[in-house]
């Protein structure tokens, strides 16, 4: 184990220029050449963080609770569609199918109102086939 896998270091001990220059290049709003994937990286002018994307050498930014509020972050599986469509009371497949497109993807999610009468609401969710539920107007 060494300083670059997280061991601390111990007065006394031996290191190589390597492992400083792989620290410095770490530090905020340090350029790197050696770009490897996992790498965090600090950017001085929006205070936020970036990590490496395996095999890609580009940056994302990692979200985080005080810095992320201009992002829409897009998770793998999450996704929610709203739609106004001619559906019946409860929509059947092929009208899901025509509102958010055939077979969407497992863990798709999306509302569906019925634009005819404006009616209920309808959760609609994919998981191998349709399955909704629907959400009626508070008293």
């Amino acid at each position: 184990m060494s300083i670059l896998t997280g061991e601390d270091l111990v007065l006394g001990t031996f290191v190589p220029y390597q492992w400083l220059n792989h620290v410095k290049n770490n530090w905020r709003g340090a350029t790197l050449d050696d770009v490897v994937p996992g790498m965090i990286q600090s950017d001085d002018a929006d205070d936020k963080l970036y990590h490496c994307v395996a095999d890609s050498g580009t940056f994302e930014e990692i979200l985080q609770e005080t810095k992320s509020a201009d992002v829409s972050p897009m998770f793998n599986g999450v996704i929610l569609d709203v739609k106004s469509a001619d559906v019946s009371d409860p929509p059947t497949s092929a009208e899901l199918d025509a509102a958010f497109g055939a077979t969407p993807g497992e863990g798709f999610t999306g509302l569906v109102q019925d634009s005819s009468s404006l009616g209920s609401l309808w959760l609609a969710s994919y998981s191998g086939g349709w399955w909704v539920i629907e959400f009626s107007p508070a008293a």
